[in-house]
């Protein structure tokens, strides 16, 4: 555990950040420790359905819950958090700011019958309308072109 500790403070005062696809089969991320460092975790995906794996699918909730699960994330806090690190916090990684919704923002949103981001993360309900860029890419499970 000392080893562990060493190598998260040692990227806390380097200023690494950790992005990750959370691949199954692998050893749990020590995301406490990072969190509480301030260790900036992201969460993101490369794969659709591509050589390394047919289950891509580019649902960047998919992959919370697939982050979620095998690192035991309970509280309405943790799966917050594993929400947070697909979309707002993973934004950073790929240069992207969050913006709040005002005229003129670039508008990605996805609309969903949920309470709140931990229930659509547990539950997963079907997206209803999801916006790329301002247009309407999917509409009632159905892509729209």
């Amino acid at each position: 555990m000392g080893r562990q500790q060493d190598l998260l403070d040692g990227c806390e005062d380097a200023g690494i950040a950790w992005a990750t696809v959370a691949p199954p089969r692998t050893a749990p991320l020590h995301w406490r420790g990072m969190r509480d460092r301030g260790i900036p975790v992201g969460l993101g995906t490369d794969g659709i359905r591509d050589l390394w794996s047919p289950y891509g699918d580019g649902d960047m909730l998919r992959i919370a819950l697939g982050f979620a699960r095998p690192h035991g994330l309970r509280t309405d806090e943790e799966l917050a958090y594993a929400v947070e690190s697909s979309s707002t916090r993973a934004a950073g990684f790929v240069h992207r700011r969050v913006h709040d919704i005002v005229a003129g923002a670039r508008a990605d949103i996805v609309l969903m019958d949920a309470e709140n981001a931990q229930d659509a993360l547990v539950r997963s309900p079907r997206r209803r309308i999801v916006v790329g860029g301002g247009r309407v890419v999917v509409r009632d499970g159905e892509l729209q072109v």
